[in-house]
This record gives structure tokens, C-alpha cells and sequence, in this order.
């Protein structure tokens, strides 16, 4: 474990005491899924119950956190954690699916997501992705390294829906976002490889940066519109 991350963990420990329940890391780094180049610590902190001195305890830690190229984590009560599954099914799915308990408790062990919940975030995101990628084409005017960034920028976000748009269609995803690209190709015959050349490029593999930016923007929103379909059909 990073020594920026059990500085941070310690200093949680220390500030918040027994307020403090539990500390979570979720995302790449907690699914073994991370790249040197753009991954980070992703932390969430559930605390008894939340005040505004809460929000500032962790400063001493915070600046290098940050510079390292961290997000600040994600702060919780118990009971605005609990009511919040419905809101953030996606999210907390995620997290459930791939975590680890640095400290305290699971949060996550008992917690339920319903899946007309996650069938209503999963609808508005992938839209809402659609309609962000086809701003972004437009506003790249065609340069190869602005159609390239917006590529790497959004393709994990687009493999996580993908991941829970899988649960919607009665599987049970797998949890590298990778392998459950796979089964999504199975069960809705999207083509699988535009995606992965864009991991590829978020990769650095050399060869995917070669490609022609232009031709595989143009198939990547059309293969993310066949799952926005499915995904609106089911409702």
C-alpha cells in the first residue's frame, strides 16, 4: 500500500476517532483494473454522523492527497449512505462489486439496490454519455488528439455501464470491466472491438494510437447507441 494512502488512513483514524466507521477503497485500484498513467485512490469514508468541522479535519493530509492526483474521498453518514442507494445504484453497485475495507466496517454487506433503480440510472447516463461524446466530436473540429482524449476520457465510464446494463439483462456480470465487454458482446452483439482499441489507446499501446481517430469515434457512437436502445426498451 502507497505511503500517501496509509498517511491518509491514519490521519482519518486520528481526527475522526470514534465517529469514524469505516474506510473503503473502490475503483481501479481496488479491482487490480488500474494504469500507471491515469489511475488513482479512490476512498469513500462513512462516518457516524457528519458535522461541518468534519469536512476540514482531514486538511493537514489533504493537500499532498490532491497533488498526488487523488480526489478528495467521498463522505458519508450512516444514514444518508443507506438512503442513498436509490439514488446512486451505479455507484454503489460498483463500489460492492469491487472493494476493500481499509478500516472499521463494510458498509455495503447488507446494503440493497433495487434494479428499477439502476435500470433508471443506467438509462440516464448512457444518454447522457451519447449526447457528451457527440458534443465533444463537434467541439474537437475534427483534431486527432482532441477526438483521441475524449476517447480514453470516457471509455471506463462507458465499460461500467456496460457492466450493470448486463445485471439488467439478468446475468451476473464479471467484475473486470474487460470480461464483462465480453459478455455484453454476447448477449447484445455489439461489436467489441472499437472498445477495446480504445482501452488500448488509454493503455499507450502504440499501435492503437495510430489509428484513424476520426473512424473510430464514428463507431464507438454507434455501438454505445445499440446499448442506449436496449437499455430504453427495457423500461
Amino acid at each position: 500500500m502507497a505511503d500517501i494512502l496509509n498517511e491518509f488512513i491514519e490521519e482519518a483514524k486520528s481526527v475522526y476517532g470514534g465517529n469514524l466507521k469505516s474506510i473503503i477503497l473502490y475503483g481501479s485500484k481496488a479491482s487490480g483494473e488500474d494504469t500507471k498513467k491515469h489511475s488513482d485512490y479512490n476512498v469513500l469514508i462513512v462516518l457516524d454522523n457528519i458535522k461541518h468541522e468534519d469536512l476540514k479535519a482531514l486538511n493537514k493530509v489533504m493537500s499532498k492527497w490532491i497533488k498526488q492526483g487523488n480526489p478528495p474521498p467521498l463522505l458519508f453518514s450512516i444514514p444518508r449512505f443507506i438512503k442513498s442507494a436509490d439514488v446512486f445504484p451505479i455507484e454503489f453497485l460498483d463500489m460492492k462489486d469491487t472493494h476493500k475495507v481499509l478500516y472499521g466496517e463494510d458498509p455495503f454487506k447488507n446494503l440493497e439496490i433495487k434494479d428499477v433503480h439502476l435500470r433508471h440510472e443506467c438509462e440516464f447516463e448512457l444518454k447522457g454519455k451519447l449526447l457528451k461524446l457527440r458534443q465533444g466530436y463537434m467541439l474537437a473540429e475534427g483534431k486527432a488528439s482532441k477526438l483521441k482524449d475524449l476517447l480514453i476520457d470516457s471509455i471506463s465510464t462507458i465499460l461500467i455501464l456496460f457492466k450493470h446494463t448486463i445485471r439488467l439483462l439478468g446475468a451476473v456480470p464479471p467484475q473486470k470491466k474487460m470480461e464483462a465487454l465480453e459478455v455484453i458482446s454476447e448477449k447484445t452483439g455489439i461489436n467489441q472491438d472499437v472498445f477495446i482499441n480504445v482501452m488500448k489507446m488509454k493503455q499507450g499501446d502504440k499501435e492503437a494510437l495510430k489509428l484513424e481517430t476520426d473512424g473510430v469515434m464514428q463507431e464507438y457512437l454507434h455501438e454505445i447507441e445499440k446499448i442506449v436502445d436496449i437499455v430504453d426498451n427495457l423500461g
